[in-house]
């Protein structure tokens, strides 16, 4: 099963403050009053555009570069945000994770290959609190948006109307049954064997 994802997540005040400097974010809303901020390309190029000279953090692979000044920024008159990464496909892969709280790193950005950690570690570090059997990260409803394709407007891909990949409408003058296609074949077949036979 697939899950990748590179998102922002916390709560007001912090996610309003990084809205308000970054006007391409917008939010999706999780269980618990948990905000997502999408790092979509747009979010992504604004951000490196608006940090020259600056490098990712070694753990995180996706990250803008600058994201972490941004965190750092939006936090830094309270509240407290985590950029969280995942690469799963099939089982293998990876995860990443930081923790950014009043203007602080609280959990440096850590990866792990299989199933790791570092992104309910970081959740933890922000106030995310598991319910009954489900880890932090089920428990605000990460595990039900397993792309970036889930965090579009829409919604989520497998609860969207209609089929997940539309077949392509058939042109309906350049489409014959295949029963014509048989029938037709054979005419031909047969009026071919027909004219050999008489000449």
């Amino acid at each position: 099963m697939t899950h990748s994802v590179q998102l922002l997540i916390g709560k007001d005040p912090a996610i309003g403050r990084f809205l308000n400097r970054w006007k391409v974010a917008r939010t999706v809303e999780l269980a618990g009053g948990w905000l997502v901020v999408p790092m979509e390309e747009k979010l992504y190029t604004a951000i490196e555009a608006a940090s020259p000279g600056t490098t990712r953090p070694a753990q995180l692979d996706l990250s803008p570069l600058g994201l972490e000044e941004a965190m750092i920024a939006a936090t830094h008159d309270g509240g407290a945000l985590v950029y969280i990464e995942t690469d799963y496909w099939g089982g293998t892969g990876g995860q990443s994770a930081m923790a950014v709280a009043d203007g602080l790193v609280t959990r440096q950005p850590e990866r792990s290959r299989g199933a790791g950690g570092p992104v309910n570690s970081a959740l933890r570090a922000i106030g995310v609190t598991r319910q009954g059997d489900k880890d932090e990260f089920d428990t605000i409803g990460l595990g039900e948006r397993r792309t970036m394709e889930d965090y579009e407007p829409e919604g989520p891909r497998r609860l969207r109307a209609g089929p997940a990949n539309p077949a392509p409408e058939a042109d309906p003058k350049s489409t014959l049954p295949g029963w014509v296609v048989i029938l037709l074949v054979a005419l031909f077949v047969g009026a071919g064997i027909a004219i050999a036979q008489f000449r």
